[in-house]
């Protein structure tokens, strides 16, 4: 069985351009409009969310950097 690749943050970005052109379409169809912006909401949520769980990994970085060490897994996830 092939391993279910996690798609990053330009994964999620190149989908949501390629869904912004589609829906640009007048002759697109409504249900079919429907379910791609579904999808690019669902994508928006995870592209936000890598967004700010990097954030958060800059920011542990820069508190080391200013002196206030801690020893943490930085890729361990909530």
């Amino acid at each position: 069985m092939a391993e279910k690749k996690t798609k990053t943050f330009e994964d999620h970005c190149r989908r949501l351009d390629e869904i912004v052109s589609r829906l640009e379409d007048e002759q697109l169809p409504l249900e079919e409009s429907i379910e791609l912006f579904t999808e690019g909401v669902d994508l928006a949520l995870k592209a936000r969310n890598q967004l700010e769980q990097s954030g958060e990994k800059v920011q542990k970085l820069i508190e080391k950097l200013e002196g206030d060490f801690d020893l943490e897994d930085l890729d361990q996830e909530p």
